[in-house]
Formats: C-alpha cells, sequence, structure tokens
C-alpha cells in the first residue's frame, strides 16, 4: 500500500488505518469478500485500488486512483461466481476447476465486449467513459470514470417516491435523448434500462452505467439474442430469445423506470401484465402529471411493440409536447436530484429531552456538561462527565461513529460501549448516557437545497 494515501478518498494524511478527511476506517474492510482484491493492490503498475463499491455475479468494482493522471477512477475487473477463485497470492484468478473453463472464457469475451462498446458511446453526454482495458492476474479489467453520486432508485428510496415531477422528467429525457443518438448511431440497445443503470452526480450530471447486457444489432432483429433481463423493466420481448428486440425495448424499459421514479412503485412483471394484473396509470394518482404525460408513459408500455412507441425520439416527443417544452441535452439547472443529508443528534428522554442539533459532515464534536469543551451541552443528570462522548457522522458511509469518554458510561441495546473505541452504527440508533437518565438518537434527515 502506498504510504500516506487514503483507500477511500486518496487524499494525504492517512494513518494507523484512519483518515481524518473522508473518515475512512481500515476496519470497514474486514468483511470484503475473499475474492475481491486486496486494499492497495497496483493494476498496471498504474491504477492503485481502494475501497469496494460493488460485487455482482460476474464482476467486481472498485474505487481506484490513476497514479498516471492523479485523478480517481474505476476499475471494474471480471470475476464471475462459482467459476474462479483467488489465488494465494491474493491477486491471480484461477479456474474452480476444468469445466468452468468453457463458461469463464464465454464471459469474459462478453466482459470485454462491455468495454468495446463503451469505448463506441465516449463522445455521448450522458454515458459513463471508459478510459482504459487491459488484462493481468489470469482476467481482464477496465476503467471508467468514478460517478460521486447516486443511481436512481437510491434517490426515490431517500425520497420516499415524491421527487417532483419536472426533475424526473429532466432526467428521463436526458437519458432518452441519449439513448436515440445510441440507437440511431450504433444501432446499440442496452437491455438493461433500470433505476439502478440510471446514475445522476453531484454535479447533476446524469450518466447511464452498465452495458453488461448490450448488443450491437439492427433495430428488429431476431438473430436469437440471449435473455438477460430485470423482470420489473423488461418488455414481453426480452423473456424469449426468438423475438424481436430494438430500440422500442429500450423505450419501454425507460418508461417503467419513468413510472417508478415519479411514484416509487414498479408495475407489474410483462408475463404477470399478459396474465391480467394491469397497473394505475400515472393520471389517476394524484401526483402532478398531466393526462398527456401519463398517456405518453402508457403508449411507451404497451405490451405488443406493434403498438408500442417505437423509437426514443418519438418517446422525448411525445413527452416534450406533453409538457409544451423542448428537451435539450443540457438542460438549464434544475434543483439538486441527490438529497443533502442532515444528520442531527437529539436528546429524546431524561430532563432536557427536546434539545437537538445539526451535526456537520465528517467533523467530530463533543457531548457533556462542559460550557468550554462540549459542543453539545446536555447538563442533566449530574454524572454526565464533562466530555462524556465524541460524536462524528461519516457522509461517506452514512454512519454514525460514536466514542466513551465517561466515567459512567455510553449503552447501546443494554451494552456499555467500551471506552475510547471507536463504534460505527447505522442510523437512526439510539443511546443511553451514564444513569439512564438521558437517551440520545442518531439520526439523519434528507433536505433539497
Amino acid at each position: 500500500m502506498i504510504p500516506d494515501l487514503c483507500p477511500g478518498c486518496f487524499e494525504s494524511g492517512y494513518k494507523n488505518g484512519s483518515c481524518v478527511r473522508c473518515g475512512y476506517q481500515a476496519h470497514y474492510d474486514k468483511l470484503r469478500s475473499q475474492k475481491a482484491l486486496p486494499v492497495g493492490a497496483v493494476l498496471k503498475q498504474r491504477y492503485y485500488l481502494g475501497k469496494l463499491l460493488g460485487e455482482g455475479g460476474f464482476g467486481i468494482t472498485y474505487k481506484a486512483y490513476d497514479l498516471q493522471k492523479k485523478m480517481i477512477c474505476c476499475v471494474k475487473e471480471y470475476a464471475p461466481n462459482g467459476l474462479c477463485r483467488r489465488k494465494e497470492d491474493h491477486l491471480h484468478l484461477e479456474l474452480q476447476s476444468q469445466e468452468c473453463e468453457g463458461p469463464y472464457m464465454a464471459g469474459l469475451r462478453r466482459f470485454l465486449e462491455e468495454a468495446q462498446i463503451l469505448s463506441k458511446l465516449e463522445q455521448i453526454p450522458s454515458v459513463v467513459d471508459i478510459t482504459d482495458t487491459f488484462q493481468e492476474n489470469g482476467t481482464a479489467y477496465f476503467v471508467m470514470e468514478y460517478l460521486d453520486g447516486a443511481d436512481l432508485r437510491q434517490i426515490v428510496k431517500a425520497a420516499k417516491g415524491r421527487l417532483p415531477v419536472d426533475m424526473v422528467t429532466n432526467v428521463i429525457l436526458q437519458v432518452a435523448v441519449s439513448m436515440d443518438v445510441i440507437h440511431t448511431k450504433t444501432k446499440i440497445i442496452h437491455r438493461d434500462i433500470s433505476p439502478e443503470n440510471i446514475y445522476i452526480t453531484r454535479a447533476e450530471k446524469v450518466k447511464v452505467i452498465d452495458f453488461g447486457s448490450a448488443k450491437q444489432t439492427e433495430t428488429g432483429m431476431k438473430a436469437g439474442l440471449s435473455v438477460v433481463l430485470k423482470p420489473k423493466f423488461a418488455p414481453p420481448e426480452q423473456f424469449s430469445s426468438q423475438m424481436e428486440q430494438g430500440g422500442f425495448t429500450d423505450v419501454y424499459s425507460l418508461a417503467g423506470t419513468y413510472y417508478y421514479a415519479l411514484t416509487g412503485i414498479n408495475i407489474p412483471s410483462a408475463p404477470d401484465r399478459l396474465a391480467g394484473k394491469s397497473y394505475v396509470p400515472l393520471k389517476h394518482m394524484n401526483i402532478g402529471v398531466s393526462e398527456r404525460l401519463s398517456d405518453a408513459v402508457d403508449h411507451a408500455l404497451i405490451l405488443n411493440v406493434r403498438e408500442r412507441t417505437r423509437t426514443m425520439q418519438q418517446f422525448v416527443a411525445e413527452i416534450a409536447n406533453a409538457r409544451q417544452v423542448i428537451p435539450r441535452m443540457q438542460p438549464k439547472p434544475k434543483p439538486k436530484p441527490v438529497p443533502t443529508a442532515v444528520p442531527y443528534v437529539a436528546v429524546i428522554e431524561g430532563s432536557e429531552k427536546g434539545k437537538n442539533w445539526i451535526l456537520p459532515l465528517n467533523r467530530s464534536l463533543k457531548l457533556g456538561r462542559s460550557e468550554t469543551e462540549a459542543q453539545l451541552r446536555v447538563r442533566f443528570p449530574a454524572d454526565i462527565s464533562r466530555v462524556h462522548c465524541m460524536i462524528t457522522y461519516l457522509a461517506e458511509y452514512q454512519r454514525f461513529c460514536i466514542r466513551d469518554m465517561s466515567a459512567n458510561g455510553v449503552y447501546y441495546k443494554g451494552q456499555r460501549l467500551q471506552k475510547g473505541i471507536d463504534y460505527n452504527v447505522k442510523p437512526p440508533a439510539r443511546f443511553v448516557l451514564a444513569s439512564m437518565g438521558c437517551v440520545i438518537e442518531l439520526g439523519v434527515k434528507y433536505e433539497y437545497r
């Protein structure tokens, strides 16, 4: 590992397994997958690997630092479940058995095909950029731009399905315009458009990610396309390898994503709809969607491909006509789609019940009786120490860190915390101070600013 370089934010000042800048702690990686490369591994003598971003059935994604360009990036490694394992050197992959060689190589070809597809789309603003592809350690990697923000599903869940119609519509239109360019210029269809694969950065950029299921094909081609799908967002043709697929396939998935982003509800799967299940049109849900906009979504969700909205261009036009505006690739700034986390500390039981404080991000504050030492002052009961505990909200990990510094203890779920040790908890969490006379809650509210 490169000394002094934090695996979380890649800033200097990382000492003793702790980063004072972003709050990263070395023990966060104790539960790191055994199949994943270790923190500090360097690929191609260039890419320094930090924390794990995600692990799926076919690959592992790492936050990384490009030592040449001096910038944060994202590295995706081909590592299919059940087919390979990490060797004792913790770097190279090897097959589980000789029988795995065929499926492993087939998956490797698909992995490299995704990289090739992304490289063809690098000039399209709403597609994640790929900057490098290489093979090493018995497998393959590609390097992408690092996206700092959240995917659409995370944003919808944080907002409890109450996102503004205009904001959601602008996101969907940006995706639709970019997908129209992809369909018409490259003949590539994504085949996996869903809330998880639409990413909104903190800079309000919309990005389409995960082209692992994408195929380059003429619209309407029937040449045995594989069955790859998310059941809630895939149209009927994706449930068969023989039915025609094309731009209209992505239109259906994007319309289903649009419906979910506005309501927090998934439409029934295509097989369930064919069996008779239905969904409530947006115009009947009292969420501020006009009849024309609702009808445009319904048109894109028709099960019969010959009656459905055929192209992304047509989908954009119908939505634009319903809004009576012309969509742009770069719309005027709107309220940030990513809700702002507002961590708080509140006294919920005791003589000072009702006291509460907003906690700054990634900054440690002391709670106790002292007027000069404690930023969060609780005077009663009398056995509260001058500085009773230290509280920090670690924004990147969405966790609170609490450290007991008292004589009479901090209790969590009936157990006394070990003094001087950092404990990380997911909010909301409640702690009892001293003689049970004071209960505090650590929680997070979400606001749009």
